[in-house]
């Protein structure tokens, strides 16, 4: 015999089969719920990665409608007609000054030499006009050519001057001018002649607003100082009498 306290009751095989089969529906089921949370989750972010930018839209078109005729067409209102009640204060009404078209007639490269050596940098020469009496005329270096475009436009742009016009738009009257080593010569033209020129004096003549004129470079060909030679020659003009004769 066995003893008392090494006696141990088997449970039947019924009982056995029954829980493992327990088991394997616990299992089942287990797997089963969470395939189903999982699709739950997954549909769930589906949906509000749709549904948020339709929330927005609707939420942009909501306060579009809201703010009435204050939107138009990407430009808030408001702010222009606050520009335009600060422009009336300043008594200021439409454009502010005329509006100037820019030609680079040089850039030459220059060499400034100091104590360590030698610094490089760009020279421009830039001519500006409206085409209708006012033009210009700057000379600015910078160590960018850019750099020294823009200064030597500003430059131009504050040093411009006005030129008379006649109803032909053409000149006056015929103007010979030497500066230094450049001498040009400009006659007026009979319409539809166009301008008959070249370099520099052909582009201050149209920036200037002329459309018949007959230009000539009889000296240097240099840029620099044949447009230097037609701004003082331009400048020789007396606005006043021609005004009191009634040439312009």
């Amino acid at each position: 015999g066995l003893s008392h306290g090494c006696f141990r009751p088997t449970p039947p095989e019924g009982m056995a089969v029954t829980r493992r089969i327990a088991l394997n529906l616990s299992s089942a089921l287990n797997i089963v719920l969470a395939s189903l949370l999982f699709g739950m989750i997954v549909s769930g972010l589906r949906t509000n990665y749709v549904a948020a930018p339709l929330a927005a839209q609707r939420m942009t078109g909501n306060i579009a409608g809201r703010m009435g005729g204050l939107v138009r067409g990407g430009t808030n209102v408001w702010a222009e007609e606050k520009g335009n009640q600060q422009d009336r204060r300043r008594g200021q009404r439409g454009p502010r000054g005329p509006k100037f078209e820019e030609k680079v007639l040089q850039v030459r490269r220059i060499t400034k030499v100091v104590k360590g050596g030698k610094n490089m940098g760009f020279r421009a020469l830039v001519a500006v006009g409206d085409k209708n009496g006012k033009v210009g005329l700057g000379c600015a270096s910078a160590k960018e050519v850019m750099v020294a475009v823009e200064k030597a436009a500003m430059e131009a742009k504050k040093t411009a001057i006005t030129v008379p016009i006649t109803k032909d738009y053409t000149l006056p009257h015929r103007l010979d001018l030497e500066w230094g080593a450049a001498s040009v010569l400009m006659k007026p033209a009979s319409v539809g002649t166009g301008i008959i020129a070249g370099g520099a004096v052909r582009t201050m003549l149209e920036l200037a607003g002329y459309q018949n004129a007959r230009g000539k470079q009889l000296g240097t060909d240099n840029a620099l100082n044949n447009a230097k030679a037609v701004m003082e020659a331009f400048k020789t003009f007396q606005v006043d009498k021609m005004k009191e004769i009634g040439m312009i």
